[in-house]
C-alpha cells in the first residue's frame, strides 16, 4: 500500500518572503532528519506559499492535484 503524509502549519510572517524563506529552509532540516534512514519513505518535499483567508483548512476533505 502506498499513503501520502500531509501536514499544515500555517504561518504569520511580518518580514514576508525572507521569513518565509527562513521557515522553509527551519521546516526542511526538520523533515529531512525525520525521513532520514526511514526505507518507507519514497519521497518528499517542503514547499511555503502564500495563503490567503482566515478559516483553517480540513485536510480530511483537501483534494490534492498533481500536474
Amino acid at each position: 500500500m502506498k499513503a501520502r503524509g500531509i501536514v499544515i502549519i500555517d504561518y504569520d510572517l511580518p518580514g514576508g518572503y525572507r521569513d518565509a524563506a527562513d521557515e522553509q529552509d527551519k521546516l526542511q532540516e526538520v523533515v529531512d532528519g525525520l525521513v532520514k534512514g526511514n526505507p518507507r519513505v519514497l519521497y518528499h518535499e517542503v514547499d511555503i506559499r502564500e495563503r490567503r483567508g482566515n478559516h483553517k483548512p480540513d485536510i480530511k476533505k483537501m483534494k490534492l492535484r498533481v500536474s
